[in-house]
Protein backbone atom coordinates (compact mmCIF):
# COMPACT_ATOMS: atom_id res chain seq x y z
CA UNK A 1 0.00 0.00 0.00
CA UNK A 2 1.13 3.30 -0.89
CA UNK A 3 2.43 5.68 2.30
CA UNK A 4 0.08 8.55 1.28
CA UNK A 5 2.43 11.08 3.41
CA UNK A 6 5.09 10.09 1.96
CA UNK A 7 3.70 10.27 -2.09
CA UNK A 8 2.47 13.77 -1.77
CA UNK A 9 5.85 14.84 -0.61
CA UNK A 10 7.15 13.47 -3.40
CA UNK A 11 4.67 15.07 -5.65
CA UNK A 12 4.29 18.31 -3.80
CA UNK A 13 7.01 19.80 -6.11
CA UNK A 14 5.18 18.66 -9.50
CA UNK A 15 1.87 19.29 -8.05
CA UNK A 16 3.26 22.90 -7.50
CA UNK A 17 4.18 23.74 -11.00
CA UNK A 18 1.44 21.81 -12.35
CA UNK A 19 -0.96 23.99 -14.83
CA UNK A 20 -4.72 24.23 -13.10
CA UNK A 21 -7.24 21.74 -14.87
CA UNK A 22 -10.85 23.05 -15.52
CA UNK A 23 -9.73 26.84 -14.75
CA UNK A 24 -13.59 28.14 -15.49
CA UNK A 25 -14.97 25.52 -12.63
CA UNK A 26 -11.94 26.39 -10.03
CA UNK A 27 -13.18 30.37 -10.55
CA UNK A 28 -16.53 29.73 -10.31
CA UNK A 29 -16.69 27.94 -7.06
CA UNK A 30 -13.76 30.00 -5.39
CA UNK A 31 -16.20 32.77 -6.29
CA UNK A 32 -19.31 30.99 -4.91
CA UNK A 33 -17.20 30.34 -1.51
CA UNK A 34 -16.10 33.88 -1.31
CA UNK A 35 -19.70 34.79 -0.96
CA UNK A 36 -19.88 33.10 2.28
CA UNK A 37 -17.27 34.67 3.67
CA UNK A 38 -16.92 37.48 6.57
CA UNK A 39 -13.85 39.53 7.95
CA UNK A 40 -14.89 38.08 11.47
CA UNK A 41 -14.51 34.29 10.05
CA UNK A 42 -11.90 31.92 11.52
CA UNK A 43 -11.11 29.46 8.99
CA UNK A 44 -9.56 26.14 8.45
CA UNK A 45 -8.75 24.55 5.38
CA UNK A 46 -7.92 20.87 5.25
CA UNK A 47 -6.00 18.93 2.95
CA UNK A 48 -4.91 22.86 1.63
CA UNK A 49 -1.94 21.64 -0.44
CA UNK A 50 0.24 24.14 -1.55
CA UNK A 51 -2.24 26.99 -0.66
CA UNK A 52 -3.29 28.53 -3.81
CA UNK A 53 -6.83 28.59 -2.51
CA UNK A 54 -5.63 29.51 0.66
CA UNK A 55 -4.07 32.54 -0.46
CA UNK A 56 -6.95 33.73 -2.57
CA UNK A 57 -9.44 33.46 0.41
CA UNK A 58 -6.94 34.73 3.42
CA UNK A 59 -7.73 38.23 2.75
CA UNK A 60 -11.31 37.72 3.20
CA UNK A 61 -11.38 37.00 6.80
CA UNK A 62 -9.98 37.65 10.08
CA UNK A 63 -7.62 33.63 10.55
CA UNK A 64 -7.27 31.53 7.71
CA UNK A 65 -5.45 28.32 9.00
CA UNK A 66 -4.46 25.73 6.40
CA UNK A 67 -3.04 22.24 7.16
CA UNK A 68 -2.31 19.18 5.09
CA UNK A 69 -0.09 15.88 6.11
CA UNK A 70 2.25 16.74 3.47
CA UNK A 71 5.10 18.48 5.27
CA UNK A 72 6.65 19.66 1.53
CA UNK A 73 3.16 20.72 0.32
CA UNK A 74 3.21 23.15 3.11
CA UNK A 75 6.46 24.26 3.08
CA UNK A 76 5.71 25.67 -0.20
CA UNK A 77 2.54 27.14 0.56
CA UNK A 78 4.45 28.72 3.74
CA UNK A 79 6.89 30.38 1.32
CA UNK A 80 3.98 31.55 -0.82
CA UNK A 81 2.15 33.08 2.15
CA UNK A 82 5.38 34.89 2.94
CA UNK A 83 5.88 36.23 -0.16
CA UNK A 84 2.23 37.69 0.06
CA UNK A 85 2.72 39.08 3.19
CA UNK A 86 -0.39 37.75 4.82
CA UNK A 87 -0.29 37.82 8.47
CA UNK A 88 -3.47 36.10 9.32
CA UNK A 89 -2.94 33.15 7.23
CA UNK A 90 -0.82 30.10 8.30
CA UNK A 91 0.13 26.84 7.66
CA UNK A 92 0.40 23.59 9.52
CA UNK A 93 1.98 19.78 8.91
CA UNK A 94 -1.19 18.16 10.15
CA UNK A 95 -3.20 15.29 8.24
CA UNK A 96 -7.09 16.30 8.37
CA UNK A 97 -7.92 14.00 10.75
CA UNK A 98 -5.22 15.39 13.22
CA UNK A 99 -6.37 18.83 12.12
CA UNK A 100 -9.94 18.00 13.28
CA UNK A 101 -8.39 16.96 17.04
CA UNK A 102 -7.70 20.80 18.03
CA UNK A 103 -9.47 22.14 20.95
CA UNK A 104 -10.63 25.15 19.15
CA UNK A 105 -13.90 25.86 17.25
CA UNK A 106 -13.91 27.51 13.64
CA UNK A 107 -17.10 29.37 11.55
CA UNK A 108 -15.88 27.27 8.26
CA UNK A 109 -14.17 24.28 7.30
CA UNK A 110 -13.56 23.87 3.97
CA UNK A 111 -12.44 20.34 2.25
CA UNK A 112 -11.32 20.46 -1.43
CA UNK A 113 -10.31 17.19 -3.40
CA UNK A 114 -9.81 15.58 -0.04
CA UNK A 115 -12.59 13.27 1.06
CA UNK A 116 -12.12 10.93 -1.33
CA UNK A 117 -8.56 10.25 0.00
CA UNK A 118 -9.39 9.97 3.13
CA UNK A 119 -9.67 6.19 4.95
CA UNK A 120 -12.28 7.39 7.15
CA UNK A 121 -14.57 9.95 5.38
CA UNK A 122 -17.63 9.32 8.00
CA UNK A 123 -15.44 10.10 10.83
CA UNK A 124 -14.18 12.71 9.69
CA UNK A 125 -16.95 14.40 8.46
CA UNK A 126 -18.54 13.69 12.07
CA UNK A 127 -15.23 15.41 13.41
CA UNK A 128 -15.84 18.41 10.97
CA UNK A 129 -19.29 18.97 12.34
CA UNK A 130 -17.96 19.16 15.92
CA UNK A 131 -15.19 21.35 15.49
CA UNK A 132 -17.82 23.83 13.87
CA UNK A 133 -19.60 26.99 15.80
CA UNK A 134 -23.22 26.61 15.81
CA UNK A 135 -24.26 27.90 12.37
CA UNK A 136 -20.96 27.08 10.66
CA UNK A 137 -20.25 26.14 7.25
CA UNK A 138 -18.64 23.23 5.88
CA UNK A 139 -17.45 23.67 2.26
CA UNK A 140 -16.36 21.07 0.00
CA UNK A 141 -15.39 20.03 -3.31
CA UNK A 142 -15.36 16.09 -4.05
CA UNK A 143 -14.21 14.52 -7.60
CA UNK A 144 -17.10 11.70 -8.32
CA UNK A 145 -14.97 9.41 -10.22
CA UNK A 146 -17.59 6.22 -10.81
CA UNK A 147 -20.57 8.85 -11.23
CA UNK A 148 -22.34 8.40 -14.44
CA UNK A 149 -21.01 12.48 -15.47
CA UNK A 150 -17.59 10.47 -15.67
CA UNK A 151 -18.78 9.01 -18.90
CA UNK A 152 -16.84 5.83 -20.01
CA UNK A 153 -13.61 7.37 -18.48
CA UNK A 154 -14.55 5.84 -14.82
CA UNK A 155 -14.28 2.44 -16.53
CA UNK A 156 -10.50 3.11 -17.32
CA UNK A 157 -10.47 4.89 -13.96
CA UNK A 158 -11.35 1.15 -12.43
CA UNK A 159 -9.45 -0.43 -14.36
CA UNK A 160 -5.85 1.04 -13.91
CA UNK A 161 -6.25 2.57 -10.38
CA UNK A 162 -5.17 -0.38 -8.82
CA UNK A 163 -1.86 -0.84 -10.61
CA UNK A 164 -1.13 2.37 -10.20
CA UNK A 165 -1.44 2.02 -6.38
CA UNK A 166 0.64 -1.28 -6.48
CA UNK A 167 3.75 0.27 -8.30
CA UNK A 168 3.18 3.56 -6.04
CA UNK A 169 1.98 6.23 -8.80
CA UNK A 170 -1.45 6.55 -7.00
CA UNK A 171 -2.53 6.96 -3.60
CA UNK A 172 -5.72 5.20 -1.89
CA UNK A 173 -8.56 6.77 -4.24
CA UNK A 174 -12.30 5.89 -3.37
CA UNK A 175 -14.49 5.97 -6.35
CA UNK A 176 -17.40 7.80 -5.45
CA UNK A 177 -20.48 9.08 -6.70
CA UNK A 178 -22.21 12.50 -6.58
CA UNK A 179 -25.12 10.89 -4.55
CA UNK A 180 -22.72 9.30 -1.67
CA UNK A 181 -21.11 12.52 -1.33
CA UNK A 182 -24.54 14.07 -0.53
CA UNK A 183 -25.16 10.72 2.17
CA UNK A 184 -21.87 11.80 3.31
CA UNK A 185 -22.86 15.71 4.37
CA UNK A 186 -26.40 14.33 5.43
CA UNK A 187 -25.22 11.47 7.51
CA UNK A 188 -23.12 14.02 9.92
CA UNK A 189 -26.35 16.65 10.76
CA UNK A 190 -25.88 19.27 8.11
CA UNK A 191 -28.21 20.92 6.33
CA UNK A 192 -27.27 21.13 2.44
CA UNK A 193 -27.09 25.37 1.56
CA UNK A 194 -25.86 25.47 -1.82
CA UNK A 195 -24.27 22.52 -3.99
CA UNK A 196 -23.89 21.94 -7.70
CA UNK A 197 -21.48 20.17 -10.46
CA UNK A 198 -18.49 22.36 -11.48
CA UNK A 199 -16.80 20.53 -12.73
CA UNK A 200 -19.47 17.94 -14.22
CA UNK A 201 -17.28 15.06 -12.09
CA UNK A 202 -17.28 17.17 -8.93
CA UNK A 203 -19.64 17.46 -6.59
CA UNK A 204 -19.08 20.98 -4.71
CA UNK A 205 -21.31 21.38 -1.42
CA UNK A 206 -22.00 24.43 0.94
CA UNK A 207 -23.66 23.01 4.00
CA UNK A 208 -24.41 24.90 7.38
CA UNK A 209 -24.12 22.89 11.25
CA UNK A 210 -28.16 23.76 12.70
CA UNK A 211 -27.10 23.88 16.06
Amino acid sequence: MVDSKKFWDRMAPKYAESPMRSVKDYEHTLAITKSYLAPDMRVLELGCGTGTTALSLAPLVGQYIGTDQSGEMIRIAREKAEEAGLSNLSFLALSAQESTQRDERFDVVMGFNLFHLTPDPEGLMRDIFALLAPGGLMISKTPCLADRAFGWKRFLVRAILPLLKRIGKAPQVGLWRIADVDRLIDGAGFETVEAGNWPAISRYVVARKLE
